[in-house]
């Protein structure tokens, strides 16, 4: 073989061996960038999120069961609108509890959402959602019916006046012995509950004829 026939045999090899070097190269630095981008998706993942992104996804989670629970109730009318019971629960300062039932068409679960934004959402089935919400006053019906006054010389609430004695719900003993003649006549006539402020002065104004000054309930 001519020396000018083993020149080319090497530069061949050369340049075969220098082929395979940048593909190995190549794939280093694939493998490289390929574990950095790992690397950074598992630190991203493993850092403390803030409450706000917290509450985002909790609120985010309630929003897919839903829709879910919705999806279900409406697989046999593919064709329609969402359409799904809502119950709306009020508890108010004097314990009472109101409840509506309103059957609602879903079109956006974010409106959804936006509609019962001052609710809390206590408990979901498929088809029902049920929503609750603290009311800072007495309850329509107090209003409307309520009265206090005395039964067996304790603070009493009564649908209607006294004289009924159709008792709601008592609080605590008070000793009549401390109480004036207008106080005694007030309640024996029966305090109109007509708001909150009545509510609570009367409560507080009458705790501090108590010998115990404890609510029973």
């Amino acid at each position: 073989m001519s020396k000018i026939a083993e020149i080319g045999q090497a530069n061949s090899k050369r340049n075969k061996n220098l082929i395979e070097v940048n593909k190995m190269n190549r794939r280093k630095r694939f493998i490289m960038l390929a574990i950095a981008i790992l690397g950074l998706f598992i630190l991203i993942s493993l850092n403390p999120v803030d409450e706000d992104l917290e509450k985002v996804e909790e609120k985010s989670e309630n929003e897919i069961e839903t829709a879910a629970a919705i999806d279900i109730e409406n697989q046999n009318n593919p064709d329609d609108l969402a359409v799904i019971e809502v119950i709306l629960q009020e508890q108010y300062i004097d314990g009472r509890m109101e409840t509506k039932i309103i059957e609602e068409t879903i079109s956006a679960m974010e409106d959804f959402w936006s509609e019962y934004s001052d609710y809390q959402l206590i408990d979901q089935k498929v088809g029902q959602l049920t929503f609750r919400k603290q009311i800072d006053d007495v309850s329509t019906y107090l209003k409307k019916v309520g009265h206090f006054g005395l039964y067996d010389d304790t603070l009493t609430i009564f649908e209607g006046e006294p004289e009924y004695e159709q008792v709601i719900q008592s609080f605590y003993h008070i000793d009549k012995n401390e109480l004036t003649k207008e106080d005694i006549e007030r309640l024996n006539n029966g305090i109109k509950i007509d708001s909150k402020e009545t509510y609570q002065q009367t409560l507080e104004v009458f705790r501090s004829y108590s010998p115990t000054e404890q609510v029973q309930g």
